[in-house]
């Protein structure tokens, strides 16, 4: 006697309405990453989830095809989140084939910016804000470098961070960085305010730099009154300055304006600036706007994702190209677009970011923390780089970041976005819930089902149009 199992809808699909496409909805399928477009009446019964999926008004061939995609399955509840954790574990293996380095060459910063998460630094004291990482140590990080590629693992990038990377007081060992880069043919992408700029922008020539971002906050009296040095002056007119240096130099710049309720209402002034510049012309040039984080903010002045882009939409137009002015809409968009185009495999993810998987950062210090968001908390620290032997030394706090994925989050367990969301910001869970195993959801079903739907839209009507 064969058994067969009962089948039903699975709990982890998402039912979006299209748009600009009457009758038809966008069905998504949350641990295998099925994206399909189907009549509303379908959707509908899908989404009311009913008991006896062969007498439910879709037609035979119509439930074989959802079967075969995932929307109807015959796990039992408890199988299918089994399923679930191999599918992240999967994922988790994939992404650690590949190794992402931060380096900063130290925790001092020229700035004093009013919305800084790293401000608590400043506290340590002069001595300390003052040292600079040693040859010694970036040499052993390099070593375990080397020591990755030969255990088969790519390394995607060296990020220069800080405090301030790129201080004229630091040329030694930025040098001394860009050089080991050189010589293993790494990447480099570096986070500068910008303003020593100018001292670095003929050594940087000579690299692969892969992206330099600069944040400008406004025009000069927004920005200045934001970003300003230790004793109070602007640092708009420097920056500009090295801004239009450094594109006309072919490097690539990506300028990032974090933007509250105080600076909201002048982001098409500073857009308007940059094309009246003429920097929108180098194909080297790119920008975006990104809400400060809102657990360091002044609760009155803080501002999310989606209300940022609301103004854009208001201030740009509605189509899918509005979602690149931001990182978190336009790496989403971006995604997306290429697994429609390329027929590859949905943006699944077992953790937000490389904090859980792949990223180590490395202070002046030789002290290995996950991510630059928790740089100099005792308890955050993962591990030492040892510069006799070359290499990390790591400790028990490395499993606690790296084995965060969002199948063992509690909260994440029947979220049917949660292998596209990754259980959100283990940094920012930490400062809102005081603990990195909690979820830190933000706007993102919010924003994922809005760049879904105008994405898939949009793919949908251009491929259309193609063929007419």
């Amino acid at each position: 006697m064969i058994l067969v199992k009962k089948r039903r809808v699975s709990p982890y699909n998402t039912y979006l309405k299209l748009n600009k496409i009457p009758g038809k909805s966008l069905i998504i399928q949350g641990y295998r990453g099925s994206f399909d477009v189907v009549d509303d009446h379908i959707a509908d019964i899908l989404r009311n989830e009913p008991e006896d999926i062969e007498d439910c008004g879709i037609s035979p061939e119509m439930i074989e095809k959802l079967y075969s995609r995932g929307y109807i399955t015959d796990f039992t509840e408890e199988e299918e989140y089994q399923f679930i954790g191999k599918v992240s574990d999967a994922l988790n293996k994939a992404v650690n084939k590949s190794v992402n380095i931060t380096l900063l060459p130290t925790y001092n910063c020229n700035f004093r910016c009013e919305y800084c998460f790293e401000r608590n630094l400043q506290c340590n004291g002069k001595d300390w804000l003052n040292a600079k990482m040693t040859t010694e140590t970036a040499d052993a990080v390099f070593k375990q470098i080397e020591a990755y590629k030969e255990e088969g693992r790519r390394i995607d990038s060296v990020y220069l961070f800080g405090g301030e990377p790129l201080l004229y007081s630091s040329k030694d060992i930025v040098c001394h960085i860009l050089d080991k880069c050189k010589e293993l043919e790494i990447p480099i992408h570096i986070v500068t305010n910008g303003y020593d700029l100018n001292y670095y922008i003929d050594i940087l020539k000579g690299y692969n730099i892969a992206s330099m971002q600069i944040t400008l906050d406004g025009l000069k009296d927004d920005h200045d009154s934001r970003r300003f040095l230790v004793g109070g002056k602007g640092s708009y007119d420097k920056i500009v300055q090295n801004i239009g240096l450094a594109l006309e130099a072919g490097l690539p710049i990506t300028l990032r304006t974090n933007v509250n309720k105080k600076n909201l209402e002048s982001i098409l002034d500073l857009v308007n600036d940059y094309n009246m510049r003429e920097w929108v012309k180098y194909p080297n040039f790119r920008y975006y706007f990104k809400s400060t984080l809102r657990c360091y903010e002044e609760i009155g002045d803080a501002l999310s994702d989606v209300e940022l882009m609301s103004k854009v939409y208001e201030l740009f137009g509605g189509d899918v190209s509005r979602f690149r002015f931001n990182s978190i809409y336009g790496t989403l968009s971006d995604r997306i677009e290429y697994m429609l185009q390329t027929g590859s495999f949905a943006p699944l993810r077992s953790g937000f970011c490389g904090a859980n998987t792949n990223m180590y950062t490395i202070d002046p210090f030789g002290d290995i923390y996950p991510c630059w968001d928790v740089l100099s908390e005792e308890e955050c620290r993962i591990g030492k780089v040892d510069t006799e032997k070359g290499r990390f030394v790591l400790n028990e706090h490395e499993a606690e970041w790296k084995g965060r994925r969002v199948d063992r989050i509690e909260d994440c367990k029947k979220c049917r976005h949660m292998l596209f969301c990754g259980g959100g910001c283990s940094a920012q869970a930490k400062v809102i819930n005081s603990d990195i195993n909690k979820v830190f959801c933000d706007d993102f079903e919010t924003i994922f089902n809005e760049v879904a739907v105008r994405v898939c839209e949009e793919h949908l009507l251009s491929k259309s149009k193609k063929e007419s």
